[in-house]
């Protein structure tokens, strides 16, 4: 059995009200927000916080969100 392939468009903008915060969009729809304090990440998606190591692994994380919500 295939998985189905699904591109999807992202893109992290700085939040206008929140020079700490940035947006990020999938498909031109904010589904979640990255801010940074000390070097650590936070990531919110929805009603879930996660705690991230680089902004890296914090956009990773609200991809992993972003798909378990598609299903």
């Amino acid at each position: 059995m295939s998985r189905r392939q699904k591109e999807i468009e992202i893109k992290v903008i700085n939040d206008p009200s929140d020079e700490n915060i940035r947006l990020v969009q999938i498909n031109e729809q904010t589904v979640g927000t990255i801010s940074e304090d000390d070097g650590k990440f936070e990531v919110v998606v929805g009603e879930n916080t996660f705690h991230e190591k680089s902004e890296e692994e914090a956009l990773h994380q609200v991809v992993r969100e972003f798909n378990l919500h598609q299903r």
